[in-house]
């Protein structure tokens, strides 16, 4: 019944943002010169959504391996994935803020620049417990299930952020 209700809570979180206007806004309606802009957000674009959907589909791999392909070494291998996927999502992180920075448009103002900060703080959170949680002998149930909890949402999130950032792409390149 848990499961259900959660899942049921992230279509709908999902199918909000999928059908919600995104409010991209062009060079001149940010007051930033036109030269600038393109030097930037246009040029590096593809290397963010390269990095960023290639750590999406890694922590879902990651996910994949632990949940329902637990081999001979399924540890291993989840803990490569989601330490890939994190990495990933990190230098995604990074290629955006060049981008913006180069653009000189505004950071951290629109829905998919700030639900993807919130959403590489759950990532490195998650990895962080996992990280300490392969370090301790005795692993509080409680700290188990929050990385477990931890590492679905944080899935379910850049998912979500893949959609608003495609939305916002095509509003942009549209102009």
């Amino acid at each position: 019944m848990v499961n259900r209700t959660i899942i049921i809570c992230l279509a709908v979180v999902l199918l909000t943002a999928v059908c919600s206007p995104v409010h991209a806004h062009s060079a001149a309606e940010m007051g930033v010169p036109a030269d600038q802009y393109d030097r930037g957000i246009p040029v590096y674009w593809p290397y963010h959504a390269l990095f960023m959907s290639t750590g999406f589909i890694l922590l879902l791999s990651g996910f994949v391996v632990i949940r329902f392909h637990k081999t001979g070494h399924w540890f291993k291998s989840h803990r490569i994935l989601q330490s890939a996927g994190g990495t990933l999502a990190i230098a995604g992180l990074g290629i955006s803020i060049t981008m913006v920075t180069i653009s000189g448009a505004p950071h951290f103002r629109y829905s998919h620049d700030l639900f993807g900060m919130v959403t590489i703080l759950l990532i490195v959170s998650t990895l962080l417990i996992g990280f300490l949680m392969n370090r301790t002998s005795r692993i509080n149930n409680e700290i188990r299930t929050a990385h477990r909890w931890l590492g679905r949402t944080s899935i379910a999130c850049v998912a979500i952020n893949i959609v608003l950032g495609i939305s916002m792409m095509t509003m942009v390149l549209a102009q």
